[in-house]
């Protein structure tokens, strides 16, 4: 498992980068379960979901070369800590039609994942 999760490539709870410090690895661990279907590294593509690269402050729907629903691309949202907390928690509410369903109940897992993506070089 652990060499599949390292052949593709994301950096997550069994990929740490080099120089992560305690609290980076705990963000990391954090966002782990997203990195079935994201990704976040810029030389990287999309995968089941887009890559989340540069999220914050980039307007939902309009990552170059994802095929988005129509609901994202229409929802006029712009991704910063709030729209993002409001969405992991409840995808389908805040964005009726859209194709992801994983909510994060855990109000402190959402706010390291967004503390992950925030973190992210730009």
């Amino acid at each position: 498992m652990a060499a599949a999760l390292c052949a593709c490539g994301q950096r997550d709870a069994f990929n740490h980068a080099a120089d992560a410090t305690p609290h980076q690895r705990e963000l990391e661990r954090a966002f782990a379960i997203c990195a079935g279907c994201h990704d976040t590294r810029a030389d990287l593509g999309h995968r089941f979901g887009p890559n989340l690269h540069g999220v914050i402050g980039r307007r939902a729907g309009s990552a170059p070369g994802y095929s988005y629903s129509e609901a994202m691309k229409n929802s006029g949202i712009v991704w910063d800590a709030r729209t993002l907390d409001a969405f992991l928690a409840s995808p389908q509410k805040q964005v009726p039609g859209t194709r992801m369903r994983n909510a994060t109940s855990d109000p402190q897992r959402r706010q390291a994942v967004i503390e992950y993506l925030s973190g992210q070089p730009q």
